[in-house]
């Protein structure tokens, strides 16, 4: 009896590319050049879109009505053009939902930068203010190896935290162990009941700490050790303020509401690169121009959308709260004598200049300085005298 020939749809789908697919995740996927025109977006089958540059989320592949089920996903790509165009790092702050689900892993992460505009003070500076006792005093402290991935209780529920805790009991041998090791030269009897109290919890923590860490660098270990990104994928540079501001360009603005006689108002609300800030009352510019030029100073993450899950979230999940100010001149860093953005032509010319300006040598003397006056300074008669023979010295 002669087999049937094998489907065709089986041997597509052996060789097709559509690997990444999952419901439970919410991704954004596009098709280019021909693929695009002929609405390839690599599914089953085409799509009734097919324009170039369009951006779409799936929830099914093969419904039950046998159709591909999607929707648009301009408005996420839009959205995320814009914000690297802005070019600003944003901030965590306490108590807030994001904050709290990342704990104590997404902790600052200090970035030392080599630049003439960062004023940072460095290890042989600190020596010579004097720290060598407390220096010596850490070097002598045994380092303990820790890790910050430990449970988050913000996130367990009630029969996960009862679990937990009796996993904590029985760690109870252990953390007797870490006591003995972490006071051996410093015994505990050295420190009143009251000291300890204040304290009581710091030693606990460093246990569990310590324990993850143990836990997460075993030879077979059977977690993995999570490392949440701090902004949750938002942005990934750590550029300082001045390099955004030479790198950025500014964005035009709407003001939508204008307080009033409300003298407790203390902020516009301000549309600017398809978000909605907030612009400090009284640095509008010019009355009644509701159109202005920003930049960005500032974002706070208050929370992020769920993209893993039953129903994956998309932007209309994430909570983004952005300052903006009305764009102009910088304060100058250091000198403040350079307005050229910094490593242009102009930027390099100009400190030439004015090394060569105050170049002086064994045969030449320094040239007296031109006082220069403008218009105004002639309705003040003494100024205006002091100029004249000032100038008649000179051409003496």
């Amino acid at each position: 009896m002669a087999t049937p020939p094998p489907s065709q749809f089986a041997a597509l789908l052996r060789r097709s590319k559509f690997a990444s697919y999952d419901p439970h995740i919410g991704q954004v996927y596009t098709a280019f050049d021909g693929h695009a025109a002929r609405g390839n977006f690599g599914l089953k089958r085409p799509l009734a879109l097919r324009r170039r540059n369009a951006h779409i989320t799936v929830q099914a592949v093969d419904s039950r009505e046998q159709q591909t089920v999607w929707r648009s996903a301009e408005q996420e790509n839009r959205w995320i053009r814009m914000w690297d165009e802005v070019g600003v790092r944003p901030k965590l702050e306490n108590l807030t939902k994001w904050e709290q689900k990342v704990g104590t892993l997404g902790a600052e992460v200090s970035f030392l930068a080599d630049s003439e505009f960062v004023h940072q003070e460095t290890v042989e500076t600190q020596k010579e203010d004097g720290l060598y006792e407390e220096l010596a005093e850490e070097e002598e402290e045994e380092l303990v190896k820790k890790s910050y991935a430990v449970p988050n209780l913000d996130a367990m529920s009630e029969k996960e935290f009862e679990q937990y805790l009796e996993h904590l009991r029985s760690l109870r041998p252990a953390f007797h162990n870490f006591l003995r090791k972490k006071y051996k030269n410093h015994p505990i009897s050295s420190k009143t009941l009251f000291q300890h109290s204040l304290r009581g919890g710091d030693d606990f923590r460093e246990f569990l700490e310590s324990h993850a860490y143990q836990e997460y660098h075993k030879k077979h270990p059977r977690y993995i050790e999570q490392q949440p990104h701090r902004y949750a994928g938002l942005s990934y540079s750590h550029a300082p303020d001045v390099q955004t501001f030479n790198t950025t360009k500014p964005h035009v603005g709407r003001i939508l509401g204008d307080p009033g006689t409300d003298r407790q108002a203390q902020f516009y609300a301000v549309a600017s690169a398809g978000m909605t800030s907030r612009l400090t009352v009284g640095s509008k510019g010019e009355e009644g121009n509701q159109i202005i030029t920003l930049r960005f100073t500032g974002a706070t993450l208050d929370s992020t959308p769920e993209v893993v899950g039953a129903r994956p979230e998309g932007l209309e999940g994430a909570s983004l709260r952005t300052s903006v100010r009305i764009d102009g001149p910088i304060v100058p860093y250091k000198s403040g004598t350079n307005p050229h953005p910094p490593g242009t032509r102009e930027y390099v010319a100009y400190l030439e200049k004015k090394q060569r300006d105050h170049s002086v040598s064994m045969t030449s003397q320094p040239r007296p300085k031109q006082v220069d006056f403008t218009p105004q300074d002639h309705n003040i008669p003494a100024q205006r005298l002091l100029n004249v023979l000032h100038n008649m010295s000179f051409k003496e």
